[in-house]
């Protein structure tokens, strides 16, 4: 009877124990995806995380509008060194206007909790029989004036558990590897390093309106693929652009700061992303950084 009793207990203690797994593991954040683009050559995604039914604040600068062109060219600029030393584009010149246009679709959808995943599925023939299919993949997101990247891999063979799969099978990776990776990343024109794997860009720099002559694969060959340019931003002199709605809230500094700030933007004195940032920082009640601190009587 002793018997029956303590082995009686030992499995109640043992189903508790289960029970408590099964509980704590549910109780891990959960991550919430949103397809906006997907296709055979590319993949983009925007995700937030939620724990308990809360979403989980991250308090990134979004929404943002940045033009698909401009996200093509930062995209176009990106570097990477491989094992043997050598640098090379991160996003192959086929795919950089389908990832900007998808980007920037998400960003302007964006809330400051979510952040935008993507990938590339670039594929190379050889001996116009076999296909060598590869995938590069990142997340992404604005942080005030920076539009910043973290890799999860980078031209790595499209794979799961060493077995081939097809691009609908494979994920984004969550989080980053917790290996090093076999690739490091290489600042540019307007960017820092964030570690191996990571790159800050700062993405209202004229530079990235700029044409960019891309190489990418063609066979045995290469060809170069220059990138179109962004039509000037410049202020209507004849037609001022409306002026947009304003928060409630704001102090008569604030609005003489904003006053003149369309006023500039209408005259063609400063540029239309310019006008943006100058916004964005007396919104913040950074009315000196943006310029337009208090005048003398």
């Amino acid at each position: 009877m002793a018997r029956a009793t303590s082995a009686r207990a030992a499995a109640l203690l043992v189903a508790a124990l289960l029970t408590a797994a099964v509980s704590l593991t549910g109780c891990g954040p959960k991550l919430v995806r949103d397809r906006i683009y997907d296709a055979p050559t590319g993949r983009v995604e925007l995700r937030h995380r939620e724990q308990g039914g809360e979403v989980i604040a991250k308090s990134y600068s979004h929404p943002a509008t940045i033009s698909d062109v401009r996200i093509a060219h930062i995209l176009a600029s990106l570097l990477f060194e491989d094992d043997d030393k050598k640098q090379r584009p991160v996003i192959r010149s086929a795919d950089v206007y389908p990832l900007g246009e998808g980007i920037a679709k998400a960003l302007e959808k964006a809330t400051p909790n979510d952040e935008v995943a993507a990938a590339a599925f670039p594929v190379d023939r050889r001996l116009g029989i076999f296909s060598d299919e590869r995938v590069t993949a990142f997340r992404c997101w604005l942080q005030g004036d920076d539009l910043r990247f973290e890799f999860f891999a980078i031209e790595a063979p499209l794979e799961k558990e060493g077995t081939k799969i097809t691009y609908r099978d494979w994920e984004i990776p969550s989080e980053r590897p917790n290996n090093a990776p076999a690739f490091t990343i290489v600042a540019t024109p307007f960017s820092t390093r964030m570690g191996p794997d990571g790159v800050s860009v700062a993405w209202r720099e004229d530079y990235f309106r700029k044409p960019v002559a891309l190489g990418a694969r063609d066979g045995k060959g290469r060809r170069r693929t220059v990138l179109m340019e962004l039509p000037e931003e410049k202020a209507e002199g004849a037609t001022a652009p409306a002026k947009s709605a304003l928060p409630p809230g704001l102090s008569d500094l604030q609005i003489r700061a904003l006053d003149e700030a369309d006023t500039d933007r209408a005259n063609g004195k400063i540029t239309e992303s310019e006008y943006q940032h100058r916004r964005r920082l007396i919104l913040e009640n950074k009315i000196d950084e943006a310029g337009y601190g208090a005048k003398p009587p």
